[in-house]
């Protein structure tokens, strides 16, 4: 539960509201209607988008309409039961009509309150200050993937079943229909399960929460994403993924060569460098 409160809040408000500005704009229309008297002519239909609104705002409600989804969903998905165009259009409406212009002359001093809290609404959310998408990291990233891909991919003549980082996987998958892949980007794109129940067993999970967290902590040994109850062991990992068929492996190179090596050594893999990884062959 504590995790969903985390989801809800860090991984879903901070996010959803820091890729644009409609959400502040629909918070800003509502309080602009509620402070301007505009919303007892549409009583129901405010109270309707004011109401769900706080509903998708609050992390304990949040939680609650996550869980409805059966957890199939991101946080986003929920914010489907909001008007948010429809309420930002007839704020914005009103706004502008000529009775309602908080700029008029006649209206400035009285209305100066109400522009103040229009301007601290809009600072909740994005912002010139928030820097976009790395597009030249991303190329670089995804560069590397291609040539490390390739590497693999010229390892031997046998078919390739590859576990990697998921870049690597997108990669592949982009590129051709081979080589084989241990795991797809339905264990990362949830939403892909919405209506299958013929989902990845545990152990798969725990391979991509191992691998995926080597590619961000460096460390061979992580909890399972259940508040840390339990470490999974890379050398555990390896042998799983050696008996689900994999016979190339590619390691991110934020985990010590040393550590490769003992990894490797008792399951009896041989390591070399692929681009800018470890790569493990049987």
């Amino acid at each position: 539960m504590a995790e969903q409160f985390r989801n809800a809040w860090q991984l879903g408000w901070l996010r959803f509201t820091g890729n644009g500005k409609l959400p502040a704009l629909l918070l800003a229309a509502l309080l602009f209607l509620w402070l301007s008297g505009s919303w007892k002519r549409h009583r129901a239909f405010f109270c309707y988008a004011a109401v769900s609104t706080f509903l998708c705002m609050v992390p304990v409600t949040a939680v609650i309409l996550m869980r409805y989804q059966t957890r199939f969903y991101d946080y986003e998905w929920i914010w489907s039961m909001v008007p948010m165009t429809a309420a930002a259009a007839w704020g914005a409406t009103e706004f502008l009509a000529p009775r309602h212009n908080a700029l008029s002359s006649s209206r400035t001093g009285k209305n100066l309150p109400v522009l103040l809290l229009l301007m601290a609404v809009l600072a909740l959310c994005g912002g010139p200050w928030r820097s976009g998408v790395d597009a030249k990291a991303q190329r670089e990233r995804r560069d590397q993937a291609e040539k490390a891909l390739s590497l693999v991919t010229e390892s031997g003549d046998e078919e390739i079943c590859l576990w990697a980082p998921k870049e690597i996987l997108e990669s592949a998958r982009r590129q051709s229909g081979s080589p084989r892949l241990l795991y797809g980007r339905n264990l990362w794109e949830e939403a892909l399960n919405a209506y299958s129940y013929d989902t990845c067993s545990e152990e798969i999970r725990e391979l991509y929460l191992w691998m995926e967290n080597v590619q961000r902590e460096g460390t061979a040994q992580v909890d399972d994403g259940e508040g840390g109850e339990r470490l999974i062991a890379g050398e555990d990992c390896l042998r799983t993924a050696l008996g689900a068929g994999a016979n190339r492996i590619l390691l991110p190179e934020r985990i010590d060569g040393e550590t490769v090596e003992a990894l490797a050594q008792p399951l009896h893999l041989t390591v070399s460098r692929a681009g800018g990884y470890y790569l493990l062959t049987k």
